[in-house]
């Protein structure tokens, strides 16, 4: 009243949109029974084309639509006149617009001989007006790439060109983009420096193009060290301009790259109480390779000796968990003399050998495909940049990497000076701290590793305990590489889990006392186990030690857990380990 404007309430503002959504499924529910019911029945014209374009215009991810719009429009091009020759421009942009008008003022007249160039053009013209609503939906790209095979000429293939170039500068991320980009690539035998060209031209205007980043690395031969040098040089620029830019640094690592092996054997373990063969695997596997060999052979072990072959496909490869490179099958059918071999590695285990190890050492390292010169000369740049930028991420993470992988026996100063980049990326980057102390520990474990089978006696009957006390371990790494180890320490650490104790299937003696261990799941698979001391842990009952069942142990110590003060305790513990002679230091 009094020339004042009603405001309309929240109420009364939601009412109206439901009435507007209400209007629009109305519409729509009309216009699929029409172009279903026009489908089934046989029609392909031009005026269920039209229908099907009024939904599309407003819901354009409708796959199902695209499809039946691909079906409608072949069987139109069939009916179109087979002319060769291209009608001039003019003209065919004068009949896309005609079609456009039609479909726009709902015209459904059928033309008797319409022109197939001029319906692809109006076509793209549809699908770049739907591409403008919805850049990323999967069904648009892909009528696109269909209608660009119905004609693959030079002019077309420049068109889709800048049609990418245009999206591509909407959203450098945008993969569908992307991916569309490389097809129209391949299908016009574009020159690949013409497309490096293009991704510099990206990165340069954007250094965080990740995607731009990306792309190169699928054109470039990095078989070729004068195109890396060139490369990590270019790299180099970015990263002292931006050492904050993740992209940058991703590729760099691309650059230097590591190696990839064939599926090869490196150690085998004879387990004679368990009647079982492990093989230890270089490459994680999801399936144990199929041309593993084993063969019998006889025991004077002469040249001759070789009486069979046993056959693979009665031999059954298991693991404890997936993916793996530690394998399994069951021996009480093979004799005592056998020989292993895959990947051009054997092995042979002679009557009273349980463990026989390739030439050439084991290390769960993986080196650098850059070349050592390259490398070191790679890390003489990052350390610079360390002391310029010492409290990056990404500088710290990089030197962190190289400094470990560029020193597979490490010092006491090197192994200090990687546990000083890690507790420094806890303080820089607080979000990733359980990240970063899982890092430290794979990386002791590696380096321990590495250094326990480089010193191990080769009187293989007495191999050395692996000791990694005090270390501030968080989860065991590279298990697999443990698995010949009859005794393990790793007492005073932050273990909350056992995970990856299944791998190790040969050892007899574990330290696992003061750690912040609720449980000792993960120790079903250690049945030669037969002396623990899990002391000073967070074990509260009884079902904390079930896991025990299955080993062997004989001694046992749970002092300084939640379990130990209890009323069922040390009953419930005798009653899951029938074979223990020996509770806390005291015998039964």
């Amino acid at each position: 009243m009094h020339g004042r404007l009603k405001v309309k309430t929240t109420a009364e503002k939601e009412a109206e949109k439901n009435k507007i959504r209400e209007k629009k499924k109305q519409v729509y529910l009309k216009c699929m029974n029409k172009i279903k019911g026009m489908y089934n029945s046989g029609d392909r014209s031009v005026e269920l084309l039209n229908i099907i374009t009024k939904v599309l215009e407003n819901i354009p991810e409708f796959s199902t639509l695209w499809n039946w719009r691909r079906v409608v429009l072949l069987d139109i091009f069939s009916s179109c006149s087979d002319e060769k020759q291209e009608k001039e421009s003019e003209t065919v942009v004068k009949e896309s617009e005609t079609l456009e008008k039609e479909s726009e003022s709902d015209k459904t007249c059928e033309r008797e001989a319409p022109n197939k160039a001029a319906m692809i053009l109006s076509e793209k013209l549809f699908v770049a007006r739907c591409l403008d609503v919805n850049p990323k939906a999967y069904s648009l790209w892909s009528h696109r790439r269909w209608l660009v095979e119905q004609n693959t000429s030079e002019c077309v293939i420049k068109e889709e060109l800048n049609l990418c170039n245009l999206f591509l500068k909407y959203d450098a991320r945008n993969f569908h983009c992307w991916d569309y980009r490389r097809f129209i690539v391949k299908l016009g035998g574009i020159k690949i420096e013409s497309e490096l060209e293009m991704s510099t031209s990206l990165i340069e205007r954007n250094f965080s193009n990740y995607s731009a980043w990306h792309y190169r690395t699928t054109l470039l031969d990095t078989q070729d060290m004068g195109v890396v040098r060139e490369e990590l040089e270019w790299a180099q620029n970015a990263y002292f301009t931006d050492p904050s830019d993740q992209s940058v640094w991703l590729y760099y690592q691309w650059l230097l790259g590591r190696e990839t092996q064939e599926d090869k054997l490196l150690a085998v373990y004879r387990d004679t109480t368990n009647s079982t063969i492990n093989l230890l695997l270089n490459n994680l596997t999801y399936t144990a390779p199929t041309n593993i060999q084993i063969q019998e052979n006889s025991d004077n072990n002469t040249d001759n000796s070789t009486d069979k072959s046993t056959d693979k496909g009665n031999v059954t490869w298991n693991c404890h968990s997936f993916p793996a490179k530690l394998w399994w099958c069951d021996a009480t059918h093979l004799s005592d003399n056998v020989t292993v071999s895959l990947g051009g590695a054997t092995v042979t285990l002679c009557s009273g050998d349980t463990l026989g190890v390739v030439p050439g050492g084991i290390s769960p390292r993986i080196n650098y495909t850059a070349p050592q010169d390259i490398v070191q000369e790679q890390l003489g740049n990052i350390r610079e940049l360390y002391e310029l930028e010492p409290d990056n991420k990404w500088v710290i993470l990089t030197y962190l990497d190289m400094v470990n992988t560029c020193n597979p026996h490490k010092s006491k100063e090197q192994i200090t000076e990687i546990r000083n980049l890690t507790v420094k990326l806890c303080h820089v980057d607080t979000m990733r701290t359980g990240y970063y102390r899982d890092l430290w520990t794979k990386l002791l474990c590696e380096t321990a590793v590495t250094a326990w089978w480089a010193n191990m006696s080769r009187d293989i009957t007495s191999r050395d305990p692996l000791n990694l006390s005090k270390k501030y371990i968080t989860k065991l790494g590279h298990s697999e590489y443990m698995f010949a180890l009859r005794e393990l320490d790793l007492s005073h650490n932050n273990l909350t889990s056992l995970t990856g104790f299944s791998s190790l299937v040969a050892v007899e003696k574990v330290n696992l006392s003061h750690n912040k261990l609720h449980s000792l799941q993960g120790l079903e698979e250690c049945k030669n186990l037969t002396e623990l001391d899990a002391s000073h842990n967070l074990i509260h009952n009884a079902c904390g030690i079930l896991s025990c069942t299955k080993c062997r142990l004989r001694a046992l110590c749970l002092l300084g857990n939640p379990l130990a003060t209890s009323s069922v305790y040390p009953g419930c513990v005798v009653q899951s380990c029938p074979m223990l002679c020996l509770l806390d230091n005291r015998e039964l």
